[in-house]
């Protein structure tokens, strides 16, 4: 019988943190507090190799991880634990081919009514910007008035927050890098349960339309009907907006053979590096694994290097590249 995600994530719950993130979760109604009280959790997790590596298990383990298909537009990543009330993952950050740390890894973007809090457990780590909350996007043309809050590279501030609409963005690291994030809604809402019906997931475009149409869209907590992204103007100071949809179209039509391979390439250069492979479960499970998986496997097996892949550096926007001084040149 295929496991799934509930089904597996059932094998981290014999590890006491799962019963303490429930608790404080269930403890704190104010989610910010329940931010702060999960960073020295989050902590803990990174530094507990045998944790990670049931992380990993339970993914192979997984039968809608294994069928999921990459995209241009993943993050590769690992499922920890969620509940309607947040969302555990561990991410994956390929680093610049040159080992820069200037370079804009995405457009100046939010997360809507989430709330963010990161721990930086492996590699370099990377460089972010965070700005004033709730920006204003001239419809017309587009300008957006941005002020920088705070500057900080990861190793200086983690576990690091970012609160909900709160624009940031993130430099590439100098090298691969993970980290454990938490994700919740800014506050509790009696529609939270929603997001795991599967009834939901198939009438969320309708039902969207006429959560804007309705005028509850912060009733619900969903994204505004328009969302943007933000890149510093490539024909002088400020701030430019541009939509999600349209921002986001050439890296969501990226898939298939070579996206597949560049992500478990990464996938596995991780596993390797961190000290997480265990020879045993993959003997055991490699028939079950897709097969592009496969060549990285053996590699980490027979203990041959896999070299790293590398982040884009051209993003859909004017300029295609800009760095964090073109930011701070545009703040000022």
């Amino acid at each position: 019988m295929p496991l799934n995600k509930n089904t597996m994530q059932h094998l981290l719950e014999k590890y006491e943190y799962i019963s303490r993130l429930l608790q404080l979760e269930k403890e704190n109604i104010d989610r910010r507090e329940f931010h702060k009280k999960v960073a020295p959790l989050l902590l803990e997790m990174g530094a507990n190799k045998e944790f990670l590596k049931d992380v990993i298990k339970r993914n192979f383990l997984d039968e809608g991880y294994l069928n999921m298909e990459w995209t241009g537009y993943n993050i590769p990543f690992f499922y920890v634990y969620e509940t309607e009330h947040f969302v555990l993952k561990l991410h994956l950050f390929p680093p610049d081919k040159e080992k820069r740390n200037n370079i804009a890894a995405h457009c100046i973007h939010h997360h809507n009514n989430y709330i963010i809090t990161t721990n930086a457990f492996f590699g370099s780590g990377y460089e972010s910007f965070l700005f004033e909350k709730n920006p204003q996007v001239d419809s017309k043309t587009l300008d957006v008035d941005l002020k920088i809050t705070k500057h900080f590279h990861q190793r200086d501030w983690n576990p690091s927050m970012v609160d909900s609409w709160e624009p940031h963005v993130v430099f590439i690291p100098q090298e691969l890098s993970s980290t454990l994030i938490i994700w919740s809604p800014d506050k509790r809402r009696a529609t939270d349960n929603l997001r795991q019906n599967p009834l939901f997931k198939l009438i969320k475009k309708p039902l969207r339309w006429f959560i804007h149409k309705t005028g509850m869209t912060q009733t619900f907590g969903i994204a505004e009907e328009k969302t943007y992204q933000f890149y510093p103007n490539p024909n002088g100071k400020g701030f430019k907006g541009i939509e999600e949809n349209e921002y986001f179209a050439p890296t969501k039509s990226e898939k298939g053979e070579a996206v597949n391979d560049y992500s478990a390439q990464m996938i596995f250069a991780f596993i390797q590096r961190a000290g997480l492979f265990d020879a045993e479960f993959f003997a055991e499970n490699k028939n079950r694994i897709p097969a592009y998986y496969h060549k990285f496997i053996d590699m980490v097996a027979v203990g041959e290097p896999i070299q790293d892949v590398y982040h884009r550096t051209v993003i859909n926007v004017p300029q295609k590249t800009y760095y964090r001084e073109d930011v701070l040149k545009a703040s000022l």
